[in-house]
């Protein structure tokens, strides 16, 4: 199941992203030594993090379905990353390589 994400629902999971980076940051900044590179480390990631969620649209809410190797029904760790086909995953019984495309 693909969820689409509105404008709000973007920019409240981009601000959770960067609101995390600048906890880390916080919390390292009376940390002698360590906050010289923690501090803007945490600031940065939190701002690539915030932006990238801030440019999904559209997001994997679920992706289940049988194997068609061995018939395993299954769900596939997909939830939450982003909508992009064809996509790969692994079958968590025979761990062969699954290809997922669109299909008209």
């Amino acid at each position: 199941m693909v969820e689409h994400l509105t404008t709000r629902r973007r920019l409240a999971r981009a601000a959770t992203a960067a609101g995390l980076g600048l906890a880390a940051a916080a919390i390292a900044l009376p940390i002698p030594l360590v906050h010289f590179v923690l501090v803007p480390g945490s600031l940065l990631f939190g701002g690539v993090l915030g932006a990238m969620r801030l440019s999904q649209r559209e997001i994997f809410r679920t992706a289940e379905g049988p194997c068609p190797f061995c018939g395993t029904q299954q769900r596939l760790g997909l939830a939450g990353k982003s909508f992009r086909l064809p996509r790969r995953a692994h079958c968590t019984s025979c761990g062969r390589e699954l290809d997922l495309e669109e299909t008209q």
